[in-house]
Parts: C-alpha cells; sequence; structure tokens
C-alpha cells in the first residue's frame, strides 16, 4: 500500500502523457495474519524511451520506500523488453492513406502512443507505418472486452484485414515504384543497419 500510494502521489511529477498501472498479484490468503510474501505487476508507458527511463526510475523510488517502510525485502524481475516510440514515415504513411481512401475508408495515421508494440523498435530501424484500423463492434464495444472480441471474426473486421493488406501492398509497390523514395528507403535501411534502439 505504502509502494502503490507512493505510485499515485508521483504520477503529478511524471512527465506528460506517462502512464503508470498496477494490480496487486499475491496479497496473503487471510485477513488476520500478515503475508510472508506479496507480489504486484507494473506497467509503464510514455511517449518516448527518455520518458519510460524517468518513469521507471520513480517506480523504483517508490516501490523502494515501501520495502523500506515495512523492513521486506524487494526483488524487481522485468518481463520483456522495453519499447521504444514509434516513428511513422511521413511518405509511407501518405501512400498508405491514399490507397485507404481509394477503398472508402477514414485512416488515422499518428505517432501517439496508442498501444505497448515493438514495432517502435522496428521504426528505429527501418522506414515503418503502423496505421490504425477499426471495424463494426455494434454498438461500440470497449477495446479489450469479450463484446470487442466477439465482433473479431464478423464480416466487418475480414473487411478490415483485407482493406488493410491491400492498403500496405498498395503503399510499399508506390514506394517501390517511385526511383527516388525507392533510393531514400533502402538507403535509410542501410544506414541503420547495427545501431539497434536502446532497449
Amino acid at each position: 500500500m505504502i509502494a502503490q500510494t507512493a505510485v499515485a502521489l508521483a504520477r503529478q511529477r511524471l512527465p506528460p502523457r506517462s502512464v503508470v498501472s498496477t494490480i496487486t498479484t499475491e496479497g496473503g490468503s487471510a485477513v488476520n495474519v500478515i503475508p510472508a510474501r506479496t507480489r504486484a505487476a507494473i506497467e509503464m508507458r510514455s511517449p518516448s524511451l527518455d520518458g519510460l527511463r524517468v518513469i521507471q526510475r520513480r517506480v523504483r523510488a517508490c516501490l523502494e520506500a515501501g520495502a523500506l517502510a515495512t523492513g521486506c525485502a524487494l526483488e524487481l524481475t522485468p518481463v520483456g523488453n522495453d519499447f521504444a516510440d514509434l516513428r511513422q514515415d511521413t511518405s509511407l504513411s501518405a501512400f498508405y492513406r491514399d490507397a485507404m481512401i481509394s477503398r472508402g475508408r477514414e485512416v488515422k495515421v499518428t505517432d501517439a502512443a496508442v498501444a505497448s508494440t515493438d514495432m517502435g523498435n522496428v521504426s528505429h530501424l527501418v522506414p515503418s507505418i503502423h496505421p490504425l484500423l477499426g471495424y463494426d463492434v455494434g454498438g461500440g464495444a470497449a477495446l479489450h472486452t469479450a463484446a470487442f472480441t466477439d465482433h473479431g471474426t464478423s464480416p466487418s473486421s475480414d473487411r478490415a484485414v483485407l482493406d488493410g493488406a491491400f492498403g500496405l501492398a498498395l503503399a510499399a509497390a508506390r514506394a517501390a515504384r517511385d526511383p527516388a523514395q525507392r533510393a531514400r528507403l533502402t538507403r535509410g535501411a542501410a544506414l541503420r543497419q547495427g545501431s539497434p534502439p536502446e532497449r
């Protein structure tokens, strides 16, 4: 509780658009017994790797404060790798947008952090796009819910997959047919080889 309260109070001092989400996964088995061990899972998000490092340091300090105050030992176990910020290629995004408009779709292409994905790490190495594409969820089912999942096999979702594949293929074809774009993209990919982002 001390650590979670410290995290909650630290939020106002975190970089803009920071997200810290916590859940207690193990907290004891009886109300009248102090648990020998507790566990929590924490996810941190930031629009940039620099911001993520700030969040990680601050959250670590909050956890250490809880351990210090209660005389507990603290063990931190990182899960997976850090995801870098997403850098969308402007020209490829424009080509994709044009392709999707030809399919009668509105397109949103943004660098804003909208999901946890290693696509950000990929985009630091090679020119990339990661557009968003929606489908009908019948009355506005919220993301990551059972109701949303139920619509994942609908004709609307199948159409979204086909439209997305078409848009990506056409964007790549347009870039390949344009000598200047082809040279820019292959040159940029060659320059990035051997210099992956910090993970």
